[in-house]
């Protein structure tokens, strides 16, 4: 809003706060040139207001404000065009605003924009009255060093916890204790791998007489694991940040389902090469699509089930996905194999 529009409908908020937001908030920084409306108002009447003061700058959001100045909501430029004419802003805008203070430091605004990912955020007052936005063009054309490094130590934190790294293991200066951090996790493994080599023996007649099912054991494996740790990835991700959202985590696992029957397909004709008659390929398709779909679910299930155990769902989900997935696949195989071939 430009600052006539401010100054019309806030009226002395906007005029007597300028020098504390100078002081607290640096003045190339916090920028006057927003768009306030009232909550009252109706679409066409607050776009009739942006139209009489447009501004010089991009407008992100619409701020609505109640009958005293406060900040009472806010409005996507967006949502306001698509809105019926006659609906009002109260019924569009978000009310749980992200708002900064007046007095908020350097590093607080730096970590709005890294933690929220807004494009601006509104700078209030003690009274709750804004006076101003901070936008993200502004801040990142002065910080842009620093919140990147920020941006990467989390992502690296994220990728260190997805592969069973508690966060700060970096800062850690004694082998003893880094060994006994990753040590739990070596342990799922372990126990996954002790139930797979369990499972090959009860079918070690299986592998005798048909040696080739041995030679496809690995790239039956690889597959049901790389497709169930990409949709653990997905999920886990979204349960840090808190973003969930269901038809994505179905979407994974459907994506996930379909990638697994085309990769079936293809071993099952690399089987036929290696094994005369239909029953070791079927074996093969089978098994790779069976294993493929439940490791899929697992990724997306798992981490929402870690989450409400409150444990952290990066640092389980992916060994316990790989010993399941490994396990489901070898019994699957191996049954299918002895009961149509053998």
């Amino acid at each position: 809003m430009t600052l006539a529009l401010a100054r019309t409908f806030l009226g002395p908020a906007v005029q007597t706060t300028p020098e504390t937001a100078h002081t607290l908030l640096q003045s190339d920084r916090l920028s006057r040139d927003f768009t306030a409306v009232g909550m009252e108002d109706t679409v066409a009447e607050a776009l009739e207001k942006i139209r009489a003061n447009p501004g010089t700058g991009e407008i992100f959001y619409c701020y609505a404000c109640d009958a005293d100045g406060r900040l009472a909501g806010v409005v996507p430029l967006r949502k306001l065009i698509r809105a019926a004419p006659s609906e009002r802003i109260a019924s569009l805008m978000f009310t749980r605003v992200v708002k900064l203070p007046v007095d908020a430091s350097d590093a607080v605004v730096e970590d709005f924009f890294v933690t929220y990912r807004f494009l601006a955020f509104p700078v209030v007052d003690a009274d709750g009255r804004i006076v101003g936005v901070v936008e993200m063009n502004q801040f990142v054309d002065a910080f842009s060093d620093t919140l990147f490094s920020e941006v990467e130590g989390r992502v690296r934190d994220e990728v260190y916890r997805f592969v069973g790294l508690p966060k700060g293991e970096l800062q850690e200066k004694r082998p003893v204790r880094l060994a006994l951090k990753r040590f739990p996790w070596l342990l799922v493994n372990i126990g996954g791998g002790f139930l797979a080599a369990t499972t090959t023996r009860l079918f070690e007649h299986t592998v005798a007489e048909l040696v080739v099912v041995s030679a496809f054991i690995p790239m039956v494996l690889v597959l049901s694991e790389s497709l169930g740790v990409q949709t653990t990835a997905v999920a886990a991700s979204m349960v840090a940040h808190g973003d969930v959202d269901k038809k994505v985590v179905v979407r994974e696992v459907v994506a996930a389902s379909l990638a697994g029957l085309m990769a079936a397909t293809v071993v099952a004709i690399l089987g036929r090469l290696y094994s005369p008659g239909f029953g070791f390929p079927l074996a093969l398709f089978v098994s790779v699509a069976v294993s493929a779909t439940l490791a899929s679910c697992l990724g997306g299930i798992l981490p929402f089930l870690f989450k409400r155990l409150k444990v952290d769902p990066h640092l389980a989900s992916a060994p316990l996905v790989l010993a399941v997935a490994d396990n489901i696949t070898l019994l699957t195989y191996f049954g299918l194999v002895t009961r149509l071939v053998l």
